[in-house]
């Protein structure tokens, strides 16, 4: 009988012991954490901040199969994009995509003010939707990444507002965050004659594109994106490539500190 008991006893650790070293994967112990496991199978759930410029999934795809191991074989992005819209009109849809498949990570991003917006309601439905919907991937068992915005071009003061509004709802929720909107204002500080801008100061331009995709690769693989492929379809050099690289590994690590 105490042999049993003995044994019922290591068996009941040893599961514990396994939940939670999943749960520790899964759920994000802080914003700034690395990412850990399987990160192969991707969904993005934005605007058009993530469908300019043939999609932010289509960039980022085209960048990992030119640096991982047999063009990334089994890796796959997919975008899931609504002009103009708030992260809670995703809701359904991600209910959706879930029915699908499995997805090992989903990515939110918010209407570009939406986190420190002050429109009635505003931030609040940013808040609530998050949370639902964090619920929603971590119960079919994917990790959530948040895709911290930039600040318009006119008004750069709001990058970290952005960046804390975005670090707080994922320790809220247990995601982890791309910092998209800081290696932005990083870009714009060093090479002032990079244009991350389209005409309107708001979306992105397709360095722009290339930056998020480069930040979005050092968080996913924790590796550096340097010596990826250019953009195609584009006339970017391989020295703008590899600055906007650079300030997307540089950025990442150091959020990650």
């Amino acid at each position: 009988m105490k042999l049993f008991t003995v044994i019922s006893l290591l068996i009941s650790l040893m599961c514990l012991s396994s939940t939670q070293t999943f749960a520790d994967t899964l759920i994000a112990p802080t914003a700034n954490a690395k990412m850990s496991g399987n990160n192969k199978v991707v969904a993005l759930y934005g605007n058009s901040f993530t469908h300019y410029n043939n999609n932010l999934n289509t960039r980022l795809r085209d960048l990992t199969r030119s640096l991982l191991p047999n063009k990334a074989k089994g890796y796959s992005y997919r975008g899931i994009t609504i002009s103009s819209g708030q992260l809670g009109w995703h809701k359904q849809n991600l209910i959706f995509q879930n029915s699908l498949k499995h997805w090992d990570v989903v990515v939110f991003q918010g209407n570009s003010m939406e986190p420190i917006s002050k429109k009635k309601g505003s931030k609040e439905y940013f808040q609530k939707s998050a949370k639902e919907m964090a619920d929603i991937a971590h119960k079919a068992d994917s990790k959530v990444v948040y895709l911290m915005t930039w600040a318009p071009k006119a008004k750069p003061e709001l990058t970290q507002k952005l960046a804390n509004a975005y670090v707080d709802i994922a320790t809220q929720t247990g995601g982890y965050v791309a910092p998209v909107g800081l290696a932005f204002a990083n870009t714009l500080q060093q090479y002032p004659e990079i244009n991350l801008y389209h005409s309107d100061g708001k979306h992105p331009s397709l360095a722009g594109t290339y930056l998020a995709a480069s930040v979005f690769f050092a968080t996913l693989y924790n590796k550096s994106p340097v010596g990826g492929a250019l953009p195609v379809d584009s006339d970017m050099t391989p020295e703008t490539a590899e600055k906007l690289q650079i300030i997307a590994w540089e950025t990442v690590q150091n959020f990650q500190k």
